[in-house]
């Protein structure tokens, strides 16, 4: 659990909306177009959270339709939200 927070404390702002995104609708083209960043971009991103964060785990669909989250990156990405509505306050 506390290391959640440290992981949280070196994402930006960015990350905190891309993750947010994932909870919604775990495309990889829809968050890029909601974000306004490319594709490459958000793939880059989530790249580096796999390498990053332990507990961060996605699995492709077969159809090619977005991302599978594990309950454990579920969590992870609801704390992200979290830490994005604490700072839009």
């Amino acid at each position: 659990m506390q290391q959640n927070h440290i992981y949280l404390r070196n994402l930006d702002v960015d990350d905190l909306f891309i993750l947010s995104s994932l909870l919604d609708h775990p495309k990889l083209n829809w968050i890029a177009k909601t974000l306004r960043l490319t594709p490459p971009a958000i793939a880059h991103r989530l790249r580096k959270y796999r390498e990053h964060i332990p507990e961060f785990e996605l699995s492709q669909k077969s159809n090619n339709s977005g991302y599978t989250l594990s309950e454990k990156t579920e969590q992870f990405c609801i704390k992200a939200r979290r830490a994005l509505k604490t700072l839009e306050r």
